[in-house]
């Protein structure tokens, strides 16, 4: 069974499409003033692509919704968890096969995504709004460096007037921070934070196999699993 062909829901809970109608890789919309006219848009000019392993928790802040998620990756293995720490906390994990888990009913089903190796990056760049992975096109400002986090200023999109604050650890060697402003040059509360929350360079391998306790079902009644989540 190919992914495409799982009903909505099932998609929304267990890949993270919940979080793609948020703001999208690249910010909110900003009415502050943009960048200088002739300011040349490049890619990031720092990494900001996955390591081949780490662990970390990734946590989402819009107003008062607050949105947390798990990432881990070792090599070609790798989980990603929405609602984590939740009553509703979903696995997506991929180790010989593709599997989704129900860590409240402590069962998992395998899938055939027919995706690979660009699901799990889609699906991180667009949980962190672009911060990780996205190598789109902006206006980068250095703002400085301070206990080894340098910040830069980016703009989105032309014409958009988008604006973010991003922090990259120089020591981690990923972007760890992503402040999105909607109506201040970034000098005011940010209306969007992404966060990395207890990054590991090495991730727990016991994290990337499938609890003992766990009952394999089939993929039809893991949809139905799904749908009937609060």
């Amino acid at each position: 069974m190919q992914l495409s062909n799982l009903p909505k829901t099932l998609l929304i809970l267990a890949l993270s499409a919940a979080v793609f109608q948020g703001c999208g890789g690249t910010g909110t919309g900003n009415k502050a003033a943009g960048p200088p006219a002739d300011a040349q848009r490049t890619e990031p000019p720092y990494a900001n692509a996955e390591p081949e392993k780490y662990q970390t928790e990734i946590v989402v802040t819009t107003g008062s919704l607050v949105e947390k998620f798990m990432a881990v990756r070792s090599g070609g293995k790798w989980r990603v968890d929405t609602a984590y720490g939740d009553p509703k906390q979903v696995t997506s994990l991929r180790t010989d096969k593709d599997y989704v888990l129900s860590i409240a009913t402590k069962s998992y089903a395998n899938y055939q995504s027919g995706h690979g190796y660009d699901e799990r990056a889609r699906m991180v760049e667009d949980i962190t709004r672009g911060m990780i992975n996205s190598r789109t096109n902006a206006v980068f400002e250095k703002l400085g460096t301070e206990g080894g986090v340098t910040k830069y200023r980016r703009w989105g999109e032309s014409g958009k007037d988008l604006v973010s604050i991003v922090s990259f650890d120089e020591k981690a060697g990923v972007p760890v921070k992503m402040e999105i402003f909607k109506s201040t040059p970034g000098t005011g509360p940010a209306d969007v934070t992404v966060q990395l929350v207890n990054f590991k360079a090495e991730p727990d391998e016991t994290l990337l196999t499938i609890p003992k306790d766990f009952k394999e079902v089939p993929i039809d009644d893991m949809k139905k699993v799904l749908i009937a989540a609060p």
